[in-house]
């Protein structure tokens, strides 16, 4: 690497946020980020939840990490990295951060039981992954209900779950926010972004 991308490096530290980075086996300390406005920061979902930065050329994020702004404690997901290129050489990663407003479990059903009295069953899940970090909005686009929806899906409150892939998250998981909230996954979008999944959420009454 040239000296400009080490110049830009330390410009960050002396500037920046102080954050750490948690992998899927790791947690990663000492680097920094700067942040910047967006221009469409008059939309609500930008203005709430959309943050670009720019991290250094040697940065060991990736796509799906979760970045932790120390002074805050505040999480994001990283959605997005792209190399900003000088001289055939890599000076710094441009980034798209979605704040996360919510960790929880990944539960995944693990069969019936018969409650007592023996009047009816009750489904079991299993703890899949913990301390699992996510962004759940209302969906950005469309919204309507799917051609091939149950019955007694229609008219339950639909949600949209930003999760990274790494977690393993699956169709028909629930996903059990700390604040209390159960979720069931009904559809999950593979392609929006590498990564990171888009899962269609509503309340879970299983």
């Amino acid at each position: 690497m040239s000296d400009f991308g080490d110049d830009i490096k330390e410009a960050i530290e002396e500037v920046g946020t102080a954050i750490t980075l948690e992998k899927e086996s790791q947690v990663i300390s000492g680097e920094y980020i700067v942040t910047k406005l967006n221009k469409q920061v008059t939309k609500p979902f930008i203005r709430e939840f959309f943050v670009e930065a720019e991290f250094a050329y040697d940065s060991l994020s990736t796509v799906g990490d979760i970045v932790q702004i120390d002074v805050t404690g505040e999480h994001f997901i990283l959605m997005n990295k792209t190399p900003a290129l000088f001289e055939n050489d890599v000076y710094l990663h441009s980034a798209v951060l979605y704040k996360a407003n919510v960790s929880g479990e990944i539960l995944r059903s693990s069969g019936e039981t018969w409650e007592n009295p023996e009047v009816h069953k009750q489904s079991t899940y299993e703890v899949v992954a913990s301390d699992c970090y996510a962004l759940i909005t209302e969906p950005l686009f469309g919204g309507g209900v799917e051609e091939d929806e149950e019955l007694g899906e229609i008219g339950l409150a639909r949600n949209e779950l930003y999760i990274p892939e790494r977690y393993g998250i699956l169709e028909g998981d629930r996903y059990r926010a700390i604040s209390g909230e159960y979720y069931k996954v009904n559809a999950i979008k593979l392609r929006r972004f590498p990564g990171v999944l888009v899962c269609e959420l509503s309340e879970d009454y299983r």
